[in-house]
C-alpha cells in the first residue's frame, strides 16, 4: 500500500504552459568535443582522493568521492574523456539536484547548445531545456504512455534525428520509488559492433539509417497524424566512429532510426530486429540502481539507455535530464577506407 507524501521537490515539478511544441530542426555546426581537450590522466577524476569502481568490464564506472559541481572546466572536460571511453559515469553522494537550475544549466552546457525538449515538462521559471521525468498516481508512468504491453524495455539514443546528436547528457534523481525499482538500463553500441563478426561488420560498414522525430514517445504524446506531419528527419551511418575514442559504433536506435537506406521494408526490418535484439546483450550492458544524490552522465555516442518501469503503480519517480548537442556523426566506413588507402 502506498503511503502519500508531498514530493521532495516541488520546485521540479514539470510544466509545460505553452503546450506541445514542434520538434527544431536543428542545423548542422562544428562542435567542440570538450572531450578532446581533456588530459588523459584524468588528475580531477582519479586522485587518490576519489574510488572509481567499474560496474562491468565493458560499461559503466561508479565513482565517489568527488562533486561535479566542483570541477573546473579541465575537469569537465576529463569527464566527458571518461564518459566516452567507458559509456556511462555513476557519479553517487553529489549536490548536484540543490545547486539550482541556473548552475545545472551551466555545467551541462559546457558540452554544448542544448536541446529543447518539444512535448516533456520542465520546471517552472525555467525552460525545455530541462526535461522532467515524472510519475506519481495522477500523471502515470512509461507503462500508460505505452499502453498494454508484456515488458516495457524502450532502448533508445536520445533526439538522434538532426545533423548533430547528443553528446554527454546529464541525468539526476530527486525522488526514487519508495518500494524501489525504476532502474536504468545502458549498452555499449561499440561493444555491440565488436561482437559481430568480421563478415557482418564488413557489410554494416555500408549502411545508412533513416532517423525520424516521430518516435514511439513523440506518437503517445501527440498522435500519429501530428508527430508524422512535424517531423524532423535526417540520415546517418549505421556504424559511426566516435569524435573522442575513434571506435566503431553501432548507431541503432530502434525508436527513432527505423530504416535501412534502400532497403525494401522487410529487408530493413529483419536486419533492424537482429541488432535490435543484439544490441540487448547482458554480455555488454548493465543496470544502474537509483540512490539519493546519483548523478548519471552518458555518452550518447556510446551507448544506448532503457527505462526500467517496474516500480510500483502509482509510485513517484522524478527526475532531471539535460542533453548538450555533440558533433554530427561521421561514418566509420570513412576512416576505415582511409587506413586502407595509407
Amino acid at each position: 500500500m502506498l503511503i502519500r507524501t508531498d514530493p521532495l521537490y516541488p520546485s521540479y515539478l514539470p510544466t509545460r504552459p505553452e503546450g506541445y511544441t514542434s520538434n527544431i530542426d536543428v542545423p548542422f555546426f562544428e562542435a567542440d568535443e570538450r572531450a578532446l581537450r581533456a588530459d588523459p590522466a584524468l588528475p580531477e577524476l582519479d586522485n587518490g582522493s576519489t574510488q572509481l569502481t567499474n560496474i562491468t568490464p565493458r560499461v559503466g564506472t561508479e565513482i565517489r568521492g568527488i562533486q561535479i559541481s566542483s570541477l573546473s572546466k579541465d575537469g569537465l572536460d576529463q569527464l566527458a574523456l571518461l564518459a566516452a571511453q567507458r559509456g556511462v559515469l555513476v557519479f553517487r553522494n553529489q549536490d548536484f539536484a540543490d545547486i539550482g537550475p541556473n548552475r545545472q544549466r551551466d555545467i551541462v552546457r559546457h558540452y554544448g547548445p542544448l536541446h529543447l525538449h518539444p512535448t516533456m515538462g520542465y520546471p517552472e521559471g525555467t525552460g525545455p531545456e530541462f526535461h522532467v521525468v515524472y510519475a506519481d498516481e495522477k500523471v502515470g508512468s512509461i507503462r500508460d504512455l505505452l499502453g498494454p504491453h508484456t515488458s516495457y524495455d524502450l532502448w533508445h539514443v536520445d533526439q538522434t534525428f538532426t545533423p548533430n546528436t547528443p553528446g554527454p547528457t546529464f541525468f539526476w534523481v530527486l525522488e526514487t520509488p519508495a518500494n524501489g525499482g525504476g532502474d536504468t538500463a545502458f549498452t555499449n553500441l561499440a561493444a555491440a559492433y565488436e561482437a559481430l563478426s568480421p563478415a557482418f561488420r564488413e557489410t554494416l560498414l555500408g549502411l545508412d539509417l533513416y532517423h525520424t522525430s516521430a518516435s514511439v514517445g513523440e506518437i503517445g504524446r501527440i498522435g500519429t497524424e501530428r508527430a508524422l506531419k512535424e517531423a524532423v528527419n535526417t540520415i546517418h551511418p549505421l556504424v559511426i566512429e566516435h569524435p573522442v575514442t575513434r571506435k566503431p559504433v553501432l548507431f541503432v536506435n530502434p525508436t527513432i532510426a527505423q530504416r535501412v537506406v534502400g532497403f525494401k521494408p522487410e529487408e530493413s526490418a529483419h536486419l533492424l530486429n537482429f541488432l535490435h535484439s543484439h544490441i540487448k546483450s547482458l554480455d555488454f550492458s548493465c543496470r544502474v540502481r537509483w540512490e539519493p544524490g546519483t548523478v548519471v552522465v552518458w555518452d550518447q555516442r556510446t551507448v544506448a539507455h532503457s527505462a526500467v518501469p517496474d516500480f510500483e503503480e502509482g509510485a513517484r519517480r522524478h527526475m532531471v535530464r539535460i542533453i548538450p548537442y555533440g558533433a554530427k556523426p561521421r561514418a566509420a566506413r570513412d576512416s576505415i577506407a582511409q587506413v586502407h588507402q595509407n
